[in-house]
């Protein structure tokens, strides 16, 4: 029997809760989305992710284009952004198959941006360099042959573009998965951009050997330099502008601060001290989650279960009233073709895999007793025990003595050898369940760091319960523009049933409530919360959000409804500040944007395995009217600062680039 941790808690979607004070009230205004993806032309179809979204302005017009990192059966996929918040599918697919992380920017410095994609290595068997897709003019060409990154590989996980060398151009970092026996490494890898298309490997012993899958380029101390924090375990490394990067772990965390099962990470300065505060989204991966999980939801009488697909032989006892119904029976494939059926009663009766969503019934009658003794690789169930007579007794708990069902079942699994990543089942008709071991607890709780200059304070007491589930992702905004910044939060949800998300209302910078019924989370379905970004796509003052449900999910545009012309709410004021190429020509990525006392950074904003870039700063101005002072400060030293903006308008602050390199207004 496999071990595993303490029966994972119930947490039931909440009404507003306030967190911090107790005498405080939570006072914000109710902020509400609305789906509109196929409306707005986002038509996707259900399939497995590989974390979020790369959010970008391709072409350089001011609206956001889209990167979906879709993992294998359906290529990635790029949407141009158009007029009024629609959007049109590229013609072709951005980059087929095993598809990992997905990062945009302007390496050749010609004024659009470029894509960089991290691919798999099948398992170890065959290592993949990252793929430079150069933008020419709305036409993607893979150029990575002949770039000097095509012999220098590994299991891609996360691909970043990152100026490492402050030299104005965009160099290239790649994150893989733990090498295998055999490999030759090294497992992370640094290039540089040394023009025309070209780039070369610099070494860096500590970064290479960084153990970690996703990252988020930062700038944490507030040098001016990207740094890094890189994850799970958590660990920070300090950039030093020559391709060099320390680890700066003990001397930012607080000491007792949990570094595992980080699944991304979002920016954001919280108090508007002028410094960036960081929310760590914490949660279990699919193959963490594989091992003696359990929901069960007594009042539908469903049961889900998932386990190891690795060599094993386990089972659980359960309980009914009448005949049980079976569905989605699964297994993750794991490199080779293999049938997992179903097999009934004393006598293993083979029942065809009821590996779909339609329910095969299973009467008491059809699976009387249970085999000796379990050999077939597969699944196992039979009836151990009844009642005296139809409709009479019922079996009681031997401890207890509680009334459990007349029917009492029991389903064991059975794999003679590592044959799948997972394995998954779902029984129905069920009324009790007697696990012989402890279910996992799935639930984890976040981190809320908050930056005071030279390390962390952990500050995670300002959170509701809820951010103790299972969660995969979290991304962060300015949503009801009162000038301080939220966390939208990704929840995986049951392990067949999609939960509302997160949606942590900032409280003046002293603490964070949940609003609940935000309409931001597409429920009703068996995919899980995965990860997105937030962002105006339609150009209307607040904040929109891109959602990604994985596990055979959607991707989903939901409208901020905040605008007065769609909504009672009050008003609250923003200003947005669009950032071009300075005056020396360097692109936005990077750039600081202060206005008044609140502070933003142009970059991704979240990170799990994609990097996108969000070049508009949106600021929340609440119902002040004032004009307001605008400061940019570009990576290369370039500083502009624009006085007695109005509010309730997107601002250009740098220009366009030039052929000579240089910017223009």
């Amino acid at each position: 029997m496999k071990q595993s941790t303490a029966l994972r808690l119930s947490l039931a979607v909440a009404v507003l809760v306030g967190t911090c004070s107790a005498a405080a009230e939570p006072n914000f205004t109710k902020v509400s989305f609305r789906e509109v993806s196929e409306q707005r032309g986002l038509s996707t179809v259900p399939t497995w992710k590989y974390a979020g979204p790369a959010v970008a302005d391709l072409n350089g017009d001011g609206r956001y284009d889209l990167l979906l990192s879709n993992h294998d059966k359906v290529p990635a996929q790029l949407f141009w952004g158009d007029d009024g918040g629609r959007y049109r599918e590229h013609h072709a697919p951005i980059m087929r198959w095993d598809v990992h992380g997905i990062a945009a920017g302007d390496y050749d410095r010609d004024g659009d941006q470029d894509v960089a994609v991290a691919l798999g290595g099948g398992n170890g068997a065959s290592p993949q360099p990252p793929r430079i897709l150069k933008n020419d003019n709305g036409e993607f060409r893979d150029i990575t042959v002949g770039s000097g990154i095509e012999n220098m590989g590994a299991r891609g996980r996360s691909v970043r573009w990152i100026d490492m060398d402050l030299d104005g151009d965009l160099d290239l970092l790649q994150i893989n998965a733990i090498m295998l026996p055999g490999e030759k490494g090294p497992r992370n890898i640094l290039f540089e951009n040394i023009g025309n298309d070209q780039f070369r490997y610099r070494q860096a012993p500590n970064f290479e050997k960084m153990e970690a899958e996703r990252v988020l380029v930062t700038d944490f101390n507030g040098d001016h330099i990207d740094d890094l924090i890189a994850f799970s375990p958590v660990s920070l490394w300090a950039g030093t502008g020559d391709f060099g990067f320390r680890d700066v772990t003990e001397q930012w965390l607080p000491e007792a601060t949990d570094r595992e099962f980080v699944m991304a990470v979002a920016e954001a300065d919280i108090d508007n001290d002028g410094d960036l505060d960081y929310y760590l989204a914490r949660g279990k991966t699919y193959y963490q989650i594989a091992n003696n999980a359990v929901s069960f939801d007594a009042q539908s009488g469903r049961l889900d279960l998932r386990d190891e697909g690795n060599r094993s032989h386990d089972g659980i006892t359960f309980y009914s009233d009448g005949p049980l119904q079976l569905n989605e029976f699964f297994h993750w494939q794991r490199g080779q073709e293999i049938t997992l059926p179903v097999y009934l009663g004393a006598g293993a009766e083979k029942l065809a895999t009821p590996a779909g969503e339609s329910l095969v019934t299973v009467s008491p009658q059809d699976a009387r007793g249970f085999p000796d003794e379990v050999v077939e690789n597969g699944w196992h169930l039979g009836l151990v025990e009844q009642g005296s007579s139809e409709g009479a007794d019922v079996t009681t708990d031997a401890t207890t003595g509680a009334e459990t069902g007349k029917y009492k079942w029991r389903l064991e699994w059975c794999l003679n050898g590592d044959l799948a990543w997972d394995i998954r089942a779902s029984v129905h008709g069920v009324k009790q369940i007697a696990p012989d071991w402890t279910p996992q607890e799935l639930g984890v709780s976040d981190i809320l760091l908050r930056n005071d200059g030279q390390r962390f304070t952990d500050i995670s007491g300002k959170l509701p319960p809820q951010s103790a589930d299972n969660n995969w992702g979290v991304t962060a905004g300015d949503l009801d523009n009162n000038g301080y910044q939220d966390f939208f939060v990704y929840r995986f949800g049951a392990l067949h049933q999609r939960v509302e998300d997160l949606l942590l209302l900032n409280q003046n910078g002293r603490a964070f409530a949940q609003q609940s019924n935000h309409g931001a989370t597409f429920l009703g379905q068996s995919g899980h919360g995965d990860m997105g970004t937030l962002f105006d796509s339609d150009h209307d003052g607040d904040l929109d959000l891109l959602s990604g449900d994985d596990d055979q999910g959607r991707w989903h545009l939901f409208e901020n409804t905040l605008n007065p012309h769609q909504s009672k709410s009050p008003k609250n004021n923003y200003l947005q500040v669009r950032v071009g190429y300075s005056q020396k020509g360097t692109d936005p990525k990077g750039a600081e944007v202060s206005v008044n006392s609140q502070y933003h950074r142009v970059g991704s904003g979240s990170a799990t395995h994609s990097q996108g870039q969000l070049d508009v700063a949106h600021f929340g101005l609440g119902m002040s009217h004032v004009p307001v002072d605008i400061h940019v400060r570009w990576r290369d030293g370039t500083e502009v600062t624009r006085s007695g903006i109005a509010a309730n308008q997107r601002v250009l602050v740098g220009g366009r680039v030039l052929v000579s390199g240089k910017g223009s207004e």
